[in-house]
This record gives structure tokens, C-alpha cells and sequence, in this order.
């Protein structure tokens, strides 16, 4: 019984051996570029979702890069878009990313600030991505989310629409005491320096928050999504001038599998995203007034603020909050700031 024992002991001792052995050779093959690309050969998957529904003006333009990249990389790669928040919840799809449960996601920082931080500087920077790109925005933005959430950061396909704040009542002062607004990161440091009582939402709440007086007002993307929502239906003002802030977009990628994707799939994916991208700005800021003419075709009306009342608007939501990056996020902040000042309408206050 003992030499069966013993034999027993041996073969469990080898088992072990090898299982420990065998984990070892998977870790060292999924850490070596060179053999995840020998595997891929072939067409490979890439799946993605999106922080927007399928018919919402947020996925125009991914859309067409979807299908430039797949008519072009027939037989060696396809982005297979899997759907938008039915898919996962707008603050949960950047996680899944990170987390590799899908590898690519078009998304905005509103619904992941949390995890990259800087990331609400986008909205601040100046408006042009071509411009971004060419001063090396999204080279300092690539670098963070990488360290901070485990992402590539590839560059926007959706930018150039503004924002405006629409509200039951009109907003006739940049004195929002007494006023209860919706607000995510990117808005909170200006809302709260202008007195208003914040509570944050995710998209889908802001129509049933506005109908039952949770909030008076929503900061948003001028235009589409109010449109796209039926916004009109339970507010009736549209805040203008618009706030000097611009609806942006990160095209993200799980850091790992964008790495391991050969070098030529990788070159065709981002060559067609940067051909893409003035497109984007043109399209974006062209329809934002459009689709606000629909708003008021509906029953909207558009309230100016006086000239004194927009000064303090605009500091709120230029000088003031790109202090408040600065000194709140000290490794790059100051970099963000000194490579878009050039480029910045800032306050005269």
C-alpha cells in the first residue's frame, strides 16, 4: 500500500508539475505579440459596443467607419458592432473593454471619468480632432487611459456639437442658486462654482427626471439628443450662446488585444480612423443647429442670456474649470493644459 501511495503521490506531484508548467507557456504565449499574431491568421473579430442606441446620431459616423474598415480588411479583419446600451449599460460598456469582454467601444468620458479622470479635459480642449491629434492630445490621452484603465485610446468619432442646458423654466442668469441641474464630471467644477444643486443621471433618465421635477435642467449636446429622446416633451428652453464646451467621443480599445493585433491590421484600422475624423468634426458641427431647429419647430424655445450673464457663464466653463484640471488631476493636467492654451477661447473675466 505504501509504494502504491508513493506511486500515487509521484503521479499527483507530476500532475501538478505540468499544470503549473502549462499555465507558465499559456502566460508566456499570451504575453508574446509575435504568437498571438501567428494564431490570428485569417480574418480576426473585433467585437464593439456603443454608448449610444443604434439609431442615435452618436453612432453616424462609427458606422461608417465600421464599414470602410470591413470592405477594406475583407479576409484579415472585422469589427463586429454588437449594439449600444441594450448590449451594456452606457457606464458599464467602458469596464467590459477594460475587463476584455469586448474589445473596442465608442463611448464618451461622461460615462467613464471615474476610471481616467483626465479624461473630462476632452470636452474642454479645443474643438477640432485633426487639430487634437496633429498637438498631441491624443497621444497624452492614449498614455492615461492605458495606465488608469487598461485602454487604448485610438481617437473620436463623434465631436463638433456643442452643449446647451435645456430647462423647465428660462434661465435668465448665470446665478444658479435655488436651481437643481443634472451633472456628470465634465460639468460639475462650473455648475457648482455658478451655485446649482447637482444630481447625476445616465441619459435614458434624463426624460422621466425632467417630467417629475427631479431636475430643472439638463446640460447636454445641443440638438440630437434632445431630438433623439423626445426631450421637447418635457422641457421648453434652450439656453443659448451654447457653453464653450464640445461633445467628444473616445474610440477605445482593450490595450492587451489592440497590441497583439499585427501591425497591418492596426495600420488599416487607425488609417481609416484618421481619414475619418475631419469628416466627423464637419458633420457634427454642421447639424447640431438643424437639429435644433427641429427642437423648436416642436415647441422650443430659445432663451439669451444677457451680455453681463454670459461672462460669467463662459469663465465657469473655461478659465475656472481648466484651474480646478490643473490642480485636480497634477500628472496631466498641466500637460493638457499648456498644449491646448494656444488654442483656447478663454474667458476675458
Amino acid at each position: 500500500m505504501s509504494c502504491l501511495r508513493l506511486r500515487d503521490c509521484k503521479a499527483r506531484g507530476s500532475f501538478i508539475t505540468l499544470v503549473v508548467l502549462s499555465i507558465f507557456l499559456i502566460g508566456m504565449y499570451m504575453s508574446n505579440p509575435a504568437c498571438v499574431q501567428a494564431a490570428e491568421k485569417g480574418e480576426i473579430k473585433l467585437t464593439l459596443i456603443s454608448g449610444w442606441r443604434i439609431n442615435e446620431g452618436g453612432n453616424i459616423k462609427l458606422l461608417e467607419l465600421v464599414k470602410r474598415v470591413n470592405e477594406k480588411g475583407k479576409g484579415k479583419v472585422f469589427i463586429d458592432f454588437k449594439g449600444g446600451p441594450e448590449v451594456a449599460e452606457m457606464t458599464v460598456g467602458p469596464k467590459l473593454v477594460r475587463d476584455g469582454v469586448f474589445d473596442l467601444a465608442s463611448t464618451t468620458p461622461g460615462y467613464y471619468a471615474g476610471m481616467c479622470p483626465v479624461s473630462v479635459t476632452g470636452y474642454y480642449a479645443p474643438a477640432d480632432p485633426v487639430l487634437l491629434r496633429k498637438i498631441g492630445y491624443f497621444d497624452i490621452m492614449d498614455e492615461a487611459h492605458r495606465k488608469q484603465m487598461g485602454c487604448a485610446f485610438l481617437g473620436m468619432v463623434w465631436r463638433g456639437d456643442k452643449f446647451t442646458i435645456l430647462s423647465k423654466k428660462p434661465i435668465k442668469s448665470a446665478d444658479f442658486k435655488g436651481w437643481k441641474m443634472h451633472s456628470i464630471p465634465i460639468f460639475t467644477a462650473a455648475l457648482q462654482y455658478l451655485g446649482a444643486s447637482t444630481v447625476s443621471l445616465q441619459l435614458p433618465e434624463f426624460y422621466t427626471a425632467l417630467e417629475r421635477g427631479v431636475v430643472d435642467a439638463v446640460p447636454l449636446p445641443m440638438g440630437m439628443v434632445p431630438l433623439d429622446n423626445k426631450l421637447y416633451e418635457v422641457s421648453k428652453y434652450i439656453l443659448h450662446p451654447p457653453l464653450p464646451i464640445t461633445t467628444t467621443n473616445s474610440f477605445l480599445a482593450n490595450a492587451k488585444r489592440w497590441d497583439r493585433l499585427p501591425a497591418d491590421v492596426r495600420k488599416l484600422i487607425m488609417d481609416e480612423l484618421i481619414a475619418i475624423e475631419p469628416e466627423v468634426f464637419e458633420f457634427y458641427t454642421n447639424i447640431m443647429y438643424k437639429a435644433e431647429a427641429e427642437l423648436v419647430k416642436k415647441g422650443m424655445e430659445i432663451v439669451e442670456l444677457p451680455p453681463e450673464e454670459v461672462k460669467k457663464l463662459y469663465y465657469a466653463f473655461t478659465d475656472h474649470s481648466w484651474n480646478v484640471f490643473v490642480k485636480k488631476f497634477p500628472e496631466y493636467g498641466p500637460k493638457v493644459y499648456e498644449i491646448c492654451k494656444p488654442y483656447l477661447e478663454l474667458s476675458a473675466k
